[in-house]
């Protein structure tokens, strides 16, 4: 990999991490759970259900089991709602957050309740929310405008341009003023929530998917970000395909199936765009493990 200095920062000038396409099959629940006693996990995605739908059922056991693990949701996940159709875009994410709230407390098998906080980190404030029966889980949203909103800071893939382009964002919902954010800010906002969390395990999406052309560019760029974020870290990186397995066979067993369905349909009812398709029905009969790599200095 080449890397260059960019306004004082080490950037990477290629693809953070290579990884084999080779598929892996999800362990079963019950290795699951025996194999994260000891870990404790932070997950990075795009939208507030990447993690139902491409890194389950991977993530049930840790939340199953009460263990430590804290899921960052970078996007409001927005999309082009009230672009689209008559529909209020920030009740609609509101929607979402309250669906993967809902989600998670029925895998933890506690009640749907919840303590929030809002954390200052820098640039990019978060807010946290925890479980408040099983306070080892932990859900933060960032709030940047989602890759398919037309009015994300004049135009679409706000995320992507911020990585890229070193663009200055706003975010789309969070707590007011919303000052300009950009690539550094996220990153050091990252960095900050995984030296207050001191994961072991750190689960993201495929950064460099084997067509560039089949996943949501959120997908992409949110794994660099979390894998950049993580340099320097010693931390086994773990990363999960998105899109681009729906064409893949179907790897879960029938009971893995069924659990996985039962979450996310928790999560569909807050949904309105969850609509059923064959493409959801795919998602949710898979989960393909791209080869773990660990991270380090």
């Amino acid at each position: 990999m080449k890397w260059v200095k960019a306004a004082g920062a080490v950037v990477c000038a290629l693809v953070l991490v290579v990884f084999t396409v080779c598929p892996v099959l999800p362990w079963t629940m019950g290795q699951v759970v025996a194999a994260e006693r000891a870990d404790r996990f932070v997950q990075v995605v795009a939208h507030a259900d990447d993690d139902l739908l491409f890194m389950s059922p991977d993530l049930f056991g840790a939340v199953a089991g009460g263990r430590v693990t804290t899921t960052i949701y970078l996007t409001a996940g927005e999309g082009p709602t009230g672009v689209e159709d008559d529909r209020d875009p920030r009740a609609y994410v509101r929607d979402r957050q309250e669906g993967i709230k809902a989600a998670y407390a029925y895998l933890a098998g506690v009640p749907n309740v919840w303590r929030s906080r809002v954390l200052s980190l820098g640039r990019l404030p978060v807010r946290v929310d925890t479980l408040a029966a099983s306070p080892r889980i932990r859900l933060v949203f960032a709030g940047l405008p989602d890759g398919g909103d037309p009015r994300a800071d004049g135009g679409h893939d706000a995320l992507a341009r911020m990585w890229a382009r070193d663009a200055c964002v706003r975010r789309f919902t969070g707590p007011c003023p919303h000052p300009c954010v950009r690539r550094q800010d996220v990153l050091d906002t990252l960095r900050a929530l995984y030296q207050r969390y001191r994961p072991t395990v750190l689960r993201t999406l495929d950064p460099n998917p084997p067509d560039w052309h089949g996943d949501h560019t959120d997908h992409t760029t949110s794994a660099k970000f979390a894998a950049e974020a993580a340099r320097g870290m010693k931390l086994k990186l773990l990363a999960y395909r998105g899109y681009t397995m729906t064409g893949w066979p179907s790897n879960l067993d029938w009971r893995a199936r069924r659990l996985k369905e039962a979450a996310f349909q928790v999560y569909r009812r807050h949904d309105y765009r969850a609509e059923s398709g064959p493409r959801y029905a795919a998602w949710l009969k898979r989960m393909y493990l791209v080869r773990p790599g660990v991270f380090g200095p």
